[in-house]
């Protein structure tokens, strides 16, 4: 080997070693979180996933639980929307992000809920939403922040309470009705008759107490109806509850009773078209 190629290798060399040691100097001097907290925006990530969006997804998803993991008494609502974003921008149909997300904007830190807080939640869950508009995950929270959270928070005039209230509890309602727990439907039972007209918060009685099989949510049912002047509908609504269950038992007993009152009646109206002239 010439001895000028030698001197030119020992040089690059020298270099190349100068450089990383200046290299890892400043990267100590960049703090732990920095590379956690950095999220490039949807528009970004997308070429950048080279048709791998869900896989970059789930990356940055795990990322997420490990920023909000270490940082749980902090509130870095700028974070948490870049972690939001980019996880659904990447792939919207990623159900548990929005869930994540609405809840990490509120309780994310022990101080004092912001407004804007707030408002990014709604947001996000409102965004989930239109992907999944019979997600009870998704109706419930979002329907308790409008009800309860923006009662609570400075900033929010009369008015908005007002709505948001009444809006809250048709999003309770509508948990209630696409198979969120008992507990949940005993509050949407108590909140339709305080929040809904008379009228629907009768319907929604009476649709809960057709397929009711809980007693002790059925008692609450019927109090509610009779505080609503409906006793005259009460015998009615108890067949009809009395078929359902033989139904449920004589059909498909292993499902739970509110997917089986989705399946009986898509069966009946299939029926019905079926037996038209």
């Amino acid at each position: 080997m010439p001895w000028r190629s030698l001197g030119f290798l020992l040089v690059s060399v020298a270099c190349v070693a100068v450089s990383h040691q200046a290299l890892l100097e400043r990267r100590e001097a960049i703090p732990d979180a920095a590379d956690v907290t950095y999220v490039p925006p949807p528009a970004a990530l997308r070429p950048m996933s080279l048709g791998f969006r869900e896989a970059l997804a789930d990356l940055i998803w795990l990322r997420a639980l490990i920023f909000s993991g270490e940082r749980i008494d902090e509130h870095d609502n700028e974070t948490i929307g870049r972690y939001v974003d980019a996880v659904t921008g990447l792939s919207p149909r990623f159900h548990r992000a929005y869930v994540w997300g609405g809840v990490t904007f509120i309780y994310g830190g022990t101080q004092e809920i912001p407004r804007d807080a707030v408002d990014r939640a709604i947001a996000v869950y409102r965004a989930g939403l239109r992907e999944f508009p019979e997600s009870h995950q998704l109706l419930f929270p979002l329907g308790m922040i409008l009800i309860h959270q923006v009662r609570s928070t400075p900033g929010y005039s009369e008015a908005e309470r007002k709505a948001m209230a009444t809006e809250g509890a048709e999003l309770v309602r509508k948990a209630a009705a696409y198979g969120a727990d008992p507990l949940v439907r005993q509050y949407a039972a108590t909140l339709v008759s305080d929040h809904a007209s008379k009228e629907l918060a009768r319907r929604f009685l009476e649709n809960q107490l057709a397929t009711v099989e809980d007693e002790e949510y059925r008692f609450l049912l019927l109090k509610k109806l009779r505080d609503l002047g409906a006793d005259a509908a009460i015998p009615g609504l108890e067949r009809i509850r009395r078929e359902f269950q033989q139904d449920h038992e004589q059909q498909l007993p292993y499902v739970p009773s509110a997917l089986f009152a989705v399946l009986r009646d898509e069966h009946a109206n299939r029926r019905s078209t079926a037996d038209a002239p």
